[in-house]
């Protein structure tokens, strides 16, 4: 009896120290699993963390080129400065309020057109002058940095439309001037001629 509970002491003894040694190498075993897959994890990081930082730079990098574009749409080209039309449409801005000046000045010592033409004729060259305001507050805007976002032909083709604009403004202007100068010469001429006529008489 004595030595068969020493056989089974000793055998499960032996069975203990294989099975504690088989979960040893069990455990030994995930310990390095886990070991692979922490370094895997890590190197995962690692290439996310690159591409994050990649992503980020050619973001920086297209925000960047994006604000230098829309910063130069801002800026006026020289030679868009210098385009020979805004000379132009400047000149013909002074020569219309040229125009209308000594148009007026004509009526005051002609003494020819009645209150309510003087009253008309400063109305049109109210208007025009406003217009023409108008004309040059758009030239200024788009001859001036950091008004508008344009490109150089957006800004030639604005400057043309001005042009154009202003041209129509010089035509109107040159036409009513000389017509309103043509009934101050004729009425001149009756009050000569009829002036004439009492003398003679």
């Amino acid at each position: 009896m004595k030595r068969w509970l020493i056989c089974l002491c000793t055998s499960f003894t032996l069975c203990g120290s294989i099975y504690a040694q088989e979960d040893i190498q069990a455990m030994l075993k995930q310990i390095a699993k886990l070991e692979i897959y922490i370094v895997d994890l890590e190197k995962g990081y690692s290439v996310a963390k690159e591409g994050l930082t990649t992503i980020g730079e050619i973001k920086n990098r297209e925000f960047n080129l994006h604000s230098l574009f829309f910063g130069s749409l801002q800026k006026v080209n020289p030679s868009v400065a210098k385009y020979s039309k805004i000379a132009e449409i400047i000149a013909d801005q002074v020569y219309i309020v040229s125009q209308f000046k000594n148009l007026l000045a004509r009526i005051n010592s002609s003494g020819m057109i009645n209150a309510r033409e003087i009253s008309y004729i400063n109305a049109v060259y109210a208007n025009i002058t406003d217009e023409c305001g108008k004309c040059l507050n758009a030239l200024i805007a788009v001859t001036t940095d950091g008004n508008l976002e344009m490109s150089d032909n957006e800004r030639i083709k604005r400057i043309d439309g001005i042009y154009d604009d202003m041209k129509d403004k010089y035509a109107f202007t040159m036409d009513f001037t000389s017509k309103s100068s043509l009934v101050i010469d004729g009425r001149v001429n009756e009050t000569h001629e009829s002036d004439l006529l009492k003398t003679l008489e």
